[in-house]
């Protein structure tokens, strides 16, 4: 069976406090059969890895090495049109990933991107008290931070303002808000979220990042959802977004949306709970992709996961 979509792995956790994500592609390859049960095959194209114990600016050669051979992947497999997901990791995978989205696409047009998150990741060099880089990840791709990161495949920055929307944020500072605030773009939190539910939100978001865009993407820090669904993250925070909902919001996905790619960051195996998370990160892969894969394939091998599907992408 051919391979509908691309693992793509960034096992590091030292851009943040929390190490153990970057177990978390090694720990989803050798438990490679979670992913047997979706409805199209996969295959790992690389697992990006670190065995650095720098932390913090110490470890930023690290992880601009680490991110521009992610990036590099990335536009590879964009240019051969492939359907792939990226596996995190910290957070700071986000700037390999896009950086490379970016630079494919760049001859068409700009990107768009959604963010689903419990914080806004978008600390500069200049407002975080931490130093850690995965706090970074939006304030780069933005175009402000450290230049080697910035520097990624070409110098411009890698998204506009105006072509990306946060969802879910309930946990930020001062610093991070106001640069994001000066900028313009669009953030949903969570109290808005739970007001008018996820599904609604997605809709907006989605609506809003591609008015002028070629296409768009999704990067999910597992900890935006709740913790109760979402046990295994590298910084768990309560009230999240329900990944039931989730999940159904993400298969109503329009289908003639463009989608760029996908990424899922911040897993910890080692805080999982009987594979809770992992199991998620599996169904996120196939709420986002099946419909897709199956539509354009017609597939009916699997007329119970596709008879399901196709009416959750249905639904009002």
């Amino acid at each position: 069976m051919k391979t509908a979509v691309k693992l793509v792995g960034y096992a590091s956790g030292i851009a943040s406090n929390n190490v153990d994500t970057g177990l978390a592609p090694w720990y989803l390859q050798y438990h490679n059969e979670l992913f047997q049960t979706l409805p199209f095959a996969t295959s790992w194209s690389e697992i990006f890895t670190s065995f650095s114990s720098q932390r913090k600016l110490d470890a930023l050669a690290e992880i601009t090495t680490l991110n521009h051979t992610l990036a590099q992947q990335i536009v590879s497999l964009v240019k051969q049109r492939e359907n792939f997901c990226v596996i995190g990791g910290d957070h700071s995978c986000a700037i390999g990933t896009w950086s490379g989205v970016a630079n494919a696409c760049r001859s068409q047009g700009d990107i768009g991107l959604i963010w689903i998150d419990a914080h806004m990741d978008s600390h500069t060099p200049e407002t975080s008290n931490s130093q850690n880089i995965h706090g970074m990840p939006l304030a780069h791709l933005l175009g402000s931070g450290f230049e080697s990161l910035l520097a990624l495949l070409d110098t411009k920055p890698k998204l506009k303002p105006e072509n990306v929307c946060l969802i879910g944020i309930r946990s930020y500072q001062p610093g991070e808000h106001q640069f994001l605030e000066n900028l313009g773009v669009k953030i949903i939190y969570m109290e808005e979220v739970l007001k008018q539910g996820i599904g609604a939100t997605l809709d907006l978001a989605l609506a809003h990042v591609s008015r002028a865009t070629i296409g768009v993407g999704i990067s999910i820090d597992l900890d935006g959802i709740d913790p109760v669904d979402a046990p295994g993250v590298g910084y768990r925070e309560a009230n999240g977004i329900s990944a039931a909902e989730l999940l159904t919001a993400l298969a109503k996905l329009p289908l003639t949306m463009p989608l760029l790619g996908l990424e899922i960051a911040e897993y910890n195996p080692l805080r999982d709970e009987k594979q809770k998370t992992a199991k998620l990160i599996v169904e996120i892969i196939r709420a986002v992709y099946a419909p897709r894969i199956l539509d354009s394939l017609n597939v009916t091998a699997h007329p119970i996961t596709y008879k399901k599907i196709k009416n959750i992408s249905k639904k009002a």
